[in-house]
């Protein structure tokens, strides 16, 4: 007889199963692991659709409908004939795309980066010959980068990790996550621009979720049009980063900047409807069912503590090291890494004390490795957000990132002990 632990691990297996062979599609995998765990008692009905009720299925819409703007008023046009000035080639593109995205995500969050993003790059790439999948999973990559390279970027680890290393009596200061994230980002760019870039997956547009991105934009916009779009676009990105001098959450910001183009007649309300694609609302909401039942029935902390068994009586710090980082990446493709981080964190606390470390190193390792959701659609929102709009298969994300998750794996166990050294 199983467990409701063991019964939600293997219900996981299945929907993994499921979703790197894509027999069924992705989100019917995902509908029908909803009513699995209804069904099965895993979690009620309330919680399996509280994820449509998600902030960041409020932000997609509300970033999708500006940023949209921008290409139904051909300022896009005009964004990529001035930046094709500078990168004539999809490679330079490529690097543009992440050294933007990586800047900007390290004051806004990584979701509404890539949901901003995700308008300009098809715009872009309708009046190019670049690859809008290979320019979206750059546009994603380098939104997760910024989140490393400020406490501001990905706030919810930043401020987890910093508070109990602070607990513990060790300092962290507001840049104290750019130590590493400076160097995690810069290790990206190159690997990159001369390996990364082969492994990116290059789908054509076919028209569905892209429909609008295929089509020629308006050449008799009013010029106004256009300028109150970027109007829009600019007070948003400033509604963002001052979020909280304001008191206006971040999502309810990205729906006055929709609301206001609705207003100003760039799109119809009809339009504003259909620019957000079903299936990415069904992928950012339907998975997390999935993610409350692993926590709920325990199923979570039982791969936890499997930390404790895959490092034994190991005394070895690097070892100990790559253990941390692999579990905690593997755990975060399935699950929030907030809850992913608090569950590991006392285990990782106890085994500093245990081989005589400085907590906060290893701290460091799990907070770094939780970052590192891009091995899956469903790992993190912004992942979830050009899932349908790139055309990806599930598979495409392991093919295409698990070579820089090797990469940055190898960078912090080089440079996390010498920037928070092991031992005293």
């Amino acid at each position: 007889m199983f467990t409701p632990a063991t019964l939600a691990i293997v219900i996981l297996a299945l929907a993994i199963i499921s979703f790197l062979t894509e027999k069924i599609p992705v989100n019917l995998t995902i509908m029908l692991t909803m009513i699995v765990l209804v069904l099965t008692g895993l979690v009620t009905p309330q919680e399996a659709v509280a994820g449509f009720a998600s902030k960041t299925i409020l932000m997609l819409i509300g970033v999708m409908i500006v940023g949209s703007a921008l290409f139904e008023t051909g300022v896009c046009d005009k964004i990529a004939a001035k930046v094709t000035e500078f990168a004539k080639t999809e490679r330079k593109m490529m690097m543009a795309i992440l050294v933007m995205t990586s800047i900007l995500s390290a004051f806004v969050s990584n979701s509404g980066t890539v949901a901003v993003f995700i308008p300009i790059i098809m715009g872009i790439c309708a009046s190019t010959s670049f690859s809008h999948s290979k320019l979206l999973m750059c546009a994603f990559l380098g939104s997760m980068a910024g989140g490393r390279m400020t406490l501001v970027g990905d706030a919810a680890i930043n401020v987890l990790i910093g508070d109990q290393i602070i607990a513990l009596g060790y300092p962290f200061g507001f840049f104290e996550i750019s130590k590493i994230g400076v160097p995690l980002t810069l290790v990206m760019l190159v690997y990159m621009y001369f390996v990364g870039y082969k492994f990116l997956p290059d789908i054509p547009m076919k028209g569905g979720d892209d429909a609008l991105f295929t089509q020629k934009a308006k050449k008799d916009v009013p010029k106004w049009k256009q300028q109150v779009s970027v109007i829009v676009m600019v007070l948003m990105f400033l509604g963002m980063i001052f979020e909280k001098q304001t008191g206006i959450p971040s999502y309810f910001v990205a729906l006055m900047g929709a609301v206001a183009d609705v207003l100003f007649g760039i799109f119809t309300e009809k339009q504003a409807y259909q620019l957000v694609s079903i299936k990415t609302v069904i992928l950012l909401g339907g998975i997390t069912p999935l993610a409350t039942a692993l926590k709920k029935t325990g199923a979570a902390q039982q791969i936890a503590d499997l930390l404790i068994t895959l490092i034994g009586g190991s005394t070895n710090v690097y070892f100990i090291t790559v253990v941390i980082f692999l579990l905690t990446t593997i755990m975060t493709q399935f699950m929030s890494n907030v809850v992913t981080v608090t569950l590991l964190m006392p285990i990782v606390i106890a085994v500093a004390h245990s081989i005589g470390v400085i907590p906060s190193a290893l701290i460091m390792v799990l907070g770094i490795a939780s970052t590192m959701s891009i091995l899956s659609p469903i790992a993190c929102p912004p992942a979830n957000l050009i899932y349908s709009y790139g055309g990806y298969k599930f598979s495409d994300y392991l093919k295409s990132n698990i070579g820089l998750c090797l990469v940055f794996m190898i960078t912090c166990i080089v440079l996390i002990p010498l920037i928070w050294p092991f031992y005293r």
